[in-house]
């Protein structure tokens, strides 16, 4: 049995709506009695679903998990727009909605695709070190900056108009809100989400998340591990390498490894003949020389 504080990897928590991420990854410290512990993406309060919570060492990976790519379930009540862009915010307009199934569909489709979209005012991303929610809150003028995301799928589920419910398979920094809105502008009555949940970070999907209350039981009867995915899931989009257990004690000092040129990822896993995830290593000055980024002493 591993105890909480030798714990190093990353839990897939199903998110319940009412709390913020952050209260959530509280909640994991104060169950494990861990102090380094991180989520990988932030899920608004109403959102629910797939949020990951890195522990130990699996909190020096969490970049790489922010890096993958989601899937939601969305909810939008078409005909309603209000200020935040979803259910928490105000009404700012209200319109008739005339418009059929396949209509809908159809404008979904449009934003398959790489797009310039515009994040809502009520969101997290910082203006000179503050989060542009607070400033909008505070009647505080934002000026927006459109960025470039994917959106790689999308499919309409079945459900009644006025409301509807889609799939998304998006990028990274995509925001769903704003999807709803610009779904609602296209197809001209406007509308907002009501609810959204996450059903996937990359591998790691809404099938095999745990619940808060499920992992405070496992912590409490000390089976905690069994929620417990390895902090190199983080990293399987990256090439691997075996060491002996000689060049695995280099790495961990430091000390940089010629293993070849051939590899096209940019990052490498250093695996120790026993499995453990020992080192990720980037290229060096040479082609052929690859050096410790990141060193996992998954052993402390």
């Amino acid at each position: 049995m591993v105890s909480p504080q030798g714990m190093n990897g990353i839990f897939n928590i199903d998110k319940p709506a009412g709390l913020s991420s952050h209260t959530v990854v509280a909640n994991v410290r104060r169950m494990s009695g861990v102090s380094r512990v991180g989520h990988a993406g932030t899920l608004d309060p109403m959102a629910t679903g797939v949020l990951l919570v890195c522990i130990g060492q699996g909190v020096r990976v969490t970049e790489y998990l922010i890096d993958h790519d989601k899937k939601y379930r969305a909810r939008v009540r078409l005909g309603i727009e209000t200020d935040t862009y979803d259910a928490t915010g105000h009404v700012v307009a209200q319109r008739d909605v005339n418009v059929t199934r396949e209509q809908v569909a159809d404008a979904l489709q449009t934003f398959v695709g790489k797009i310039d979209q515009m994040p809502p005012s009520y969101s997290a991303i910082k203006k000179d070190g503050v989060a542009q929610y607070k400033l909008a809150r505070r009647g505080v003028r934002v000026e927006l900056t459109a960025r470039q995301v994917e959106i790689f799928s999308t499919e309409l589920r079945p459900s009644a108009l006025p409301e509807i419910e889609f799939d998304v398979h998006c990028s990274k920094g995509t925001y769903i809100r704003s999807l709803a809105h610009d779904l609602g502008e296209k197809l001209g009555c406007g509308g907002h989400l009501t609810a959204l949940r996450r059903t996937a970070v990359a591998q790691f999907s809404i099938d095999d998340a745990v619940s808060l209350d499920e992992l405070r039981n496992a912590f409490a009867n000390g089976y905690a591990e069994k929620y417990l995915n390895p902090l190199d899931e983080a990293l399987l989009q990256f090439q691997a390498i075996v060491v002996n257990s000689e060049t695995a004690k280099q790495l961990q000092q430091g000390i940089a490894l010629t293993c070849g040129a051939e590899y096209s990822t940019s990052l490498l896993r250093a695996y120790s003949t026993s499995g453990e995830c020992v080192a990720l290593l980037e290229r060096g000055d040479l082609p052929d020389v690859w050096k410790p980024k990141k060193v996992f002493n998954i052993r402390d």
